[in-house]
């Protein structure tokens, strides 16, 4: 199995075959078409279109997530999203209810999204791993159901009633662009966002848990033959899966 890295994207198109090439614009025209429509066709202030390109990162980690699952089960994950909603929750109740700090708060957050996407792949996920497809994306639905009720019924810990709660700014901080004010928490999500896609992305390329996670997901029969642990790789699957859904929400 040969392994390629690619370097800086203009350099990458120089040195590209027309097969890369046609592969990297059919990757990347339909977003640039996107964009350029609305600029042209349906124009916003520029606030709104920064608080646009916000939210869509915070979206664009979950849409990683479920492409990661994709890749390793070959099913749609229709409990991505509340992968993250019981440690955003727990992070968020340990902020609000027992007043810790937030720093400590997210990494407790974050090593409990890892935790919890193990435990569904080794608890549930797994046990569908030789069941058909649908079988296993209708699994999820069941899930996504039962995270979701966990998420809802968590503030009892603390003995207070489901509702929706909101934590301020670890630090003050206020930007304004025409017509909306920003603030520490948009900072958080501006930055963050991003550099988590980018570990991603750096994970899978030059990380050999990241390479072998690739070969599986190309063909997870193969890679077992030669002696990839696909079953292993999954897990890790599910719960770098579940800490792009925690970022999403906490952000």
């Amino acid at each position: 199995m040969e392994v390629t890295t690619s370097g800086p994207v203009v350099a990458s198109l120089r040195t590209a075959t027309p097969p890369q090439l046609a592969a990297f614009l059919r990757t990347f025209t339909p977003a640039v078409a996107v964009v350029v429509l609305q600029i042209l066709v349906f124009p916003v202030p520029p606030g709104v279109f920064v608080r646009g390109l916000i939210i869509g990162s915070l979206g664009a980690l979950v849409a990683l997530g479920m492409a990661l699952v994709y890749r390793a089960n070959r099913i749609i994950n229709f409990a991505q999203t509340e992968l993250g909603s019981v440690p955003a929750g727990l992070a968020v109740f340990l902020i609000l209810f027992s007043g810790l700090n937030y720093l400590l708060a997210a990494t407790v957050g974050v090593l409990s999204a890892l935790l919890l996407g193990a435990i569904v792949e080794l608890a549930i996920i797994r046990r569908f791993f030789r069941a058909p497809r649908l079988i296993l994306t209708v699994a999820t639905i069941g899930l996504a159901t039962l995270l979701a009720v966990s998420a809802l019924v968590l503030p009892l810990v603390w003995d207070r009633r489901p509702g929706t709660f909101r934590i301020e700014p670890p630090f003050d901080f206020r930007f304004e662009i025409d017509p909306i004010i920003f603030s520490a928490n948009d900072l958080i999500a501006i930055i963050v966002a991003p550099l988590t896609i980018a570990v991603v992305i750096a994970f899978l390329q030059f990380t050999n848990v990241g390479v072998a996670v690739r070969a599986s997901a190309e063909s997870a029969d193969r890679a077992s033959l030669l002696g990839v642990p696909v079953k292993g790789l999954q897990t890790v699957v599910w719960a770098v899966a579940a800490l792009l859904s925690f970022v999403a929400l906490f952000l």
